[in-house]
């Protein structure tokens, strides 16, 4: 249910590829100056560090990044690369990760759309079970589950199954946060079904009371999440 990325051609895969492999062996030889930025997600929220091309081979790239970058990397299996030298940004595979030496290789590297880039707020994945529940006075039945990661302008719910609400379906989304139980105007956006779950997507409008209790629960996630990642047994620097 990996939304973040999606792959683009501008030519074809093979001139892609060797096009950017040529690019960071430019970066790598100093004819170009060396901006580039790995980015990938934790838990919802950015984690992104300057990067230095160590080797270039036929179809790999070996890198030098921060060590917390390479423990999300380890878990994504995947990084985007981000240089004003890209005509795109760019998304490649993950072939090997030693976190404590801070070294990647990355393979199979391609130019990608980074949707999360397209996001009107800062979204993160819950660290302990939130209940949820949405209901309309049409439904015939209240739809329960918990929440899976949440931000100021949408929310997601894991559900046992699909419940069948069409898709723009409006109602009211109430979350039990651990301040309090908050009820906030929620559409259906997207349904995802996969390996038996249900994931209902909402677009919420919250009012500014709710937006400012929303907000502060971010803010004290973002804050364990990163906490989370440097304390990472991984981590020495």
């Amino acid at each position: 249910m990996n939304d973040n990325y999606q792959r683009l051609q501008l030519a074809d895969e093979q001139r892609d590829r060797a096009e950017i492999l040529a690019t960071l062996a430019a970066i790598r030889s100093g004819k170009l100056k060396n901006d580039l930025r790995l980015l990938n997600f934790y838990r919802e929220v950015p984690v992104s560090y300057g990067a230095e091309v160590l080797t270039i081979e036929e179809n790999d790239a070996e890198l030098l990044v921060h060590q917390v970058q390479a423990v999300v990397i380890a878990q994504e299996k995947l990084t985007v690369l981000k240089s004003s030298h890209f005509r795109r940004d760019v998304v490649a595979s993950v072939t090997y990760v030693n976190v404590e030496k801070s070294r990647v290789i990355l393979s199979n590297p391609g130019y990608t759309l980074v949707r999360a880039d397209r996001r009107m707020s800062v979204r993160v994945q819950l660290g302990v079970t939130i209940k949820a529940w949405f209901a309309a006075p049409e439904l015939e039945a209240t739809v329960r589950g918990k929440l899976h990661d949440m931000s100021l302008t949408g929310m997601t719910m894991d559900v046992e199954r699909n419940p069948g609400l069409p898709l723009s379906q409006k109602g009211e989304l109430s979350i039990a946060l651990p301040t309090g139980t908050i009820v906030i105007a929620a559409s259906l956006l997207k349904v995802f079904e996969r390996d038996g779950s249900c994931r209902l997507v909402f677009e919420i409008a919250p009012t500014r009371s709710e937006e400012l209790n929303i907000s502060q629960y971010i803010f004290q996630r973002q804050v364990e999440i990163i906490k989370e990642l440097k304390d990472h047994p991984g981590v020495t620097t």
